[in-house]
């Protein structure tokens, strides 16, 4: 079976999936923290079906809206973390401006 493609967003989202999956203070989460999370969840789940078609623009403001919201529960001072946020922001603008 031939590896299938991945697109470069939805790498992206793997990736804040992943280190959400290793950083998070779970004993930190509030109610609304955790729907956060359940969302970020449900919009990985979802794009990661096609891997090699870019979410849409919804799904990715929604899932950066997400991370956002989590920023006060994510403490880190790695920098790929906010490379991370940096490249979905200018993914968006970029779609928001075609």
């Amino acid at each position: 079976m031939e590896p299938t493609s991945v697109n470069n967003i939805v790498q992206l989202m793997a990736n804040f999936i992943n280190y959400l999956n290793v950083s998070l203070y779970e004993g930190t989460f509030t109610y609304n923290h955790e729907q956060a999370r359940a969302r970020l969840n449900e919009i990985y789940d979802s794009v990661s079906k096609t891997p090699s078609s870019p979410p849409s623009l919804e799904d990715s403001i929604d899932f950066y809206h997400n991370v956002n919201y989590l920023t006060n529960v994510t403490y880190t001072d790695d920098p790929d973390y906010y490379t991370y946020k940096r490249n979905l922001k200018n993914y968006i603008n970029m779609l928001k401006k075609n």
